[in-house]
Parts: structure tokens; sequence; C-alpha cells
């Protein structure tokens, strides 16, 4: 080994003079004669505790393996989460902070006052060989899930425990956490990452990540985006959640068979290609009660309105005028309270019908056509709507027979009989509101006279083939039917029937209401069923 030492080339002699003080402020000099004299002390009060746990090693803490000791306080971790003082009797703690599994920093946030700073490490178990993961996916053994009833809890390598709830949709929607809960099946995804804005600061250092690939870089109007994933503890999560129990009914209780009903007893009322409404029902009150006043209310366009007082009584309906189109209500010129309580109430829905287009499982329905009113979501409903069709009253079923035998059959029993009544030429009329349902016979009781029965409405009255024949109905104040005198033929004779059935102009409709187990909190309970029908407007 050679050694080279430096070799001076010139020597300069020179001399300089060093001062200690200014010339101009001259020197201060601070002192004490005395020890202890104007000594003092200062107490810190600190927020928060932080120390790593696995300073100088890259390794992973496993969850719940930590236990220290500060001052006389023992501390260990669950799940994210640092308790100290655990009652040995039920495992209750008080909790005190966090810790990060992937960096191994513990921060406290509460301990007891006054107690040695001194930390004892008694426990700690790391690990090089659990991968993190940031996405689970998982199914409840039960179901269906009750609605905004999962809480989904998980540890992170480098936020501590982070909890999670589903809204009302299944989604689940937080800075680190994104994903979506299946209510009927059950099943839950999650993503955990976080959308980080990509600039020239932070670049390099999220480039320098494994995990990073360009593909994963995406627009977000004119900003760059990337997913930085949040690592978790797989082994670490934990779910609760409440889930339906259905009880099957016996069909004899129900009043049909639920073999082919879905088991919740749920079945679908939104179809493609099937018509629904939008309705929305409004509530305003009349600023007087004046006859012969027209009063605007807040909508056009509606499609029902009446009127009540303010203890609920319905005004009647010949008290008032409703134009529909201009969504008006005028009070007849001879309108008075009388028994009504003032203020005048209206009571008024307006509605859209289209055909649907599309029907999501979020519930989420579009229609062929956009809705012409607007809609608020505190008071708007969405239903199917059970198309019928044109209705028309009619009569069928006409035939005679010789004797009546008490049996409403639709066929004629016994030998034939000469006497007959020409529909052909003088058809029984009927009107759509004025006929029923209903099997009807004139039983003739001489050559001319005859009363008339029905099968569920008895002995209506008594007719002769001599006038035409109109029972009325009580109900709405028209005939029943109408049979015309130029139809009867000649020959009859006491004990002659004339058979013949009216179809009223209805629809069968069967209504179920369910209404689910609890104790009743009214005394009264109602509902109503509407007719919506369809007319031609005449300009």
């Amino acid at each position: 080994m050679t050694i080279y030492q430096s070799q001076p080339s010139n020597v300069v002699l020179s001399s300089a003079t060093y001062k200690a003080y200014s010339e101009t402020a001259g020197i201060k000099a601070h002192y004490r004669d005395t020890s202890g004299t104007n000594s003092s002390t200062e107490t810190v009060q600190a927020d928060t505790m932080k120390f790593d746990l696995t300073y100088g090693f890259s390794e992973q803490i496993l969850s719940g393996s930590v236990r220290f000791k500060l001052g006389d306080s023992t501390f260990i971790d669950r799940d994210g989460l640092i308790y100290r003082d655990i009652n040995p009797s039920n495992g209750s703690g008080i909790q005190s902070g966090l810790i990060r599994l992937g960096t191994g920093e513990i921060e406290l946030s509460s301990w007891t006052p006054g107690q040695a700073n001194s930390l004892t490490l008694e426990s700690l178990i790391t690990t090089t060989d659990l991968p993190p993961i940031n996405k689970i996916s998982f199914r409840t053994p039960v179901i269906p899930i009750r609605p905004q009833s999962l809480t989904v809890v998980v540890t992170s390598l480098e936020h501590g425990q982070l909890t999670l709830t589903a809204d009302e949709n299944g989604v689940i929607e937080t800075s680190q956490a994104h994903g979506q809960v299946n209510w009927d099946n059950g099943f839950v995804t999650i993503y955990f990452y976080t959308k980080t804005k990509i600039t020239e600061a932070n670049r390099a250092e999220i480039e320098a990540n494994d995990w990073y690939d360009p593909l994963l870089e995406y627009q977000d109007g004119a900003d760059t985006f990337i997913n930085v994933p949040v690592w978790i503890d797989g082994s670490s999560v934990r779910y609760n959640a409440i889930a339906y129990t259905y009880i099957p009914l016996d069909s004899e209780i129900l009043g049909l068979s639920a073999t082919r009903l879905p088991l919740d007893g749920r079945v679908p009322i939104f179809r493609v290609g099937d018509i629904g409404i939008v309705s929305s029902s409004k509530t305003q009150e009349l600023p007087s009660h004046v006859a012969g006043q027209i009063y605007n209310l807040n909508h056009q366009r509606i499609s029902w309105c009446e009127l009540e007082d303010s203890q609920g009584t319905k005004v009647p309906f010949d008290m008032y005028v409703v134009d529909y189109d201009y969504g008006k209500v005028t009070l007849n010129g001879d309108f008075s309270l009388n028994t009504l309580v003032a203020p005048i109430v209206a009571k008024y829905r307006y509605q859209d019908m289209g055909l649907i287009r599309d029907v999501q499982i979020s519930g989420q329905l579009t229609f062929t056509k956009p809705l012409t009113h607007n809609y608020d979501a505190a008071d708007t409903i969405v239903g199917s709507a059970l198309v019928i069709g044109d209705m028309q009253s009619r009569y069928t079923r006409k035939f005679v027979q010789q004797t009546w035998n008490n049996a409403w059959a639709d066929e004629a029993t016994g030998s034939g009989i000469s006497a007959n009544y020409n529909d052909a030429l003088y058809p029984i009329a009927v009107t759509n509101k004025g006929a029923i349902q209903e099997r009807w016979a004139l039983i003739f009781t001489d050559a001319q006279s005859f009363r008339c029965v029905g099968e569920y409405s008895g002995q209506i009255g008594t007719g002769s083939v001599n006038t035409d024949f109109t029972p009325i109905n009580p109900v709405t104040g028209l005939p029943y039917f109408t049979v015309k005198k130029e139809g009867w033929g000649a020959g009859w004779a006491n004990g002659n029937v004339l058979r013949f059935n009216t179809v009223a102009a209805n629809f069968p409709v069967w209504v179920i209401r369910t209404v689910k187990q609890s104790e009743p909190t009214v005394m009264s309970d109602q509902f109503q069923i509407m007719l919506r029908g369809d007319i031609d407007r005449v300009v």
C-alpha cells in the first residue's frame, strides 16, 4: 500500500485580530449565583402517543398477537384496534387506539395518566408469508337479508379497522371501500382502494409500487386517476346481518295454493311490456269556502279530486264541480258548510301512464315515453296496471221451457213449447249502468202475465206481454233490462218460462291485502279501490 502525503508549496506569514464582542453593542452576559434559582418545570399534555413495533423490519403483524405494558396498564390488539385494562371475566376493555398491522405502527389516543412512561413488549408475532388482499367476496348462509342490516368489519394494514355498512340499495361506498350487496341471494363483493389523482409530484412514487400497471390509469374529466389498493388482512373479515325467515301458510288459510309462489311470498308486479302508472297525491287547503267561488289547485291535468272538511268528512259530490284539465274546483252557488267544519281541504292526484321498457333489479323502471308532470319522491308511488280492456253489458243464453223447475241451468229442460220471444227483431236491451251479473227467469202466471225472478236477486217484479217490461235497479235508478212488448209471440200458458242471463260491464278481480304480524296500532283500517278509465274526447 502506498500512502501519499501532501507537500506545502508556499508559506505566507500574516497577522489577524479576532474580536469576541461587538464594539457598538458590547457584551451581554447572563448568569445565576445560586443553584436552583429561576428554574421552572413545564408539563406538556399529548393528544396521541405513537411508536413502531417493527422498526427496521419489513414484516406483517398477525392480528391478535400484540400485547404490551405501558405503566400499570396492559394493552392488546383486536382486529386493528387497541384495548387496555381487559376484564378477565367478560373480556371487555377500554378502546385506546389503533394498530397498523402492515407497518407495525401503534397510535394510542387513551391511556392512564400519571404512570410511568416505560413500554414493555410482552407478545408479538410477525410473518412474511401472509399476502395482503384488496378484494373480498362471500355469501351469507341464510337468505334473504333484511335491507340495511349488513355490517362488515375488516382490518386494513395501513388504516386500522374499517367498519362498513350498506345502504338500502345494497351499496357500500366509502373513501377506502366500494362494494355491493344483493339482499335476495346474500352475495357480497367489496373492493378496497383509494381513488388517487396522479400528478407530477406523486407519479414517480406511484409507479415505484409493485402493483402499478399503466392500464390501471383512467381519465375522469381532465384529470388522470388511479385506484391505489388498500391492503387488508383477509383473516380479519367479520360480518353481521339479519335474515328473514318465512313461515309457509296453509293453503286453506291463504285461500290459494302457495306452491308456485316465491319463497318470500312476493310476486313481481313489473314486467317489460306491461303498463305502469306514476301517481302523486297532494293535499291543498282552500283559502275560503265562498259559494260560487273558483279555486285553483297547485297542479293541472289532475286525474282525481275530492273535498273534505277539517274533520275528514267528505263534502257531497253534488256541492262542487272539478275541472280536471285546468286543476280548478268550483263551489256551487248554494254551497253551505252546514255540519261541515272549516277549513275545506282538496285532496287530488295527478298521474302518468306508460309502457314499461326496462326493469332493473335495483327497482329502476324505464318508460317508453317521458313523464309529463314533476314528481316528488315523498308522495309519489309507482304501480302496475291490470288492463281490463273494453267492457260492455249484454245478455246471453236466451231459451224457453215448458215449466219452471227451480233449476238455474243454462240449457232448456223438458219438452219444447211453441211460444217464444223474438229477440232477433226486438233484442233485450241492457245498459252498462243498469245491468248486473244475474240469471233471470220470466215465469208466466197466465197467458199474458208473468213474474220476474233472479237467481240471486229473487223476485223483483211482475209484468205483462202488453207493455214493455223495465224492472228498475234501485242502486242506479236505471232498468236492469228492457223486454219489448212487440217481441212476445202467442201461445204462452201458465208455467211457461223465458230464461236469459245478463252480463254486467265489470271485470273479476281478486284483491288480497297482506298485513305483517304485529300488534294493532289503530282500531280501524280501510282502503280504496279505484278504476281508471279512458274516454274519447269529442272536439
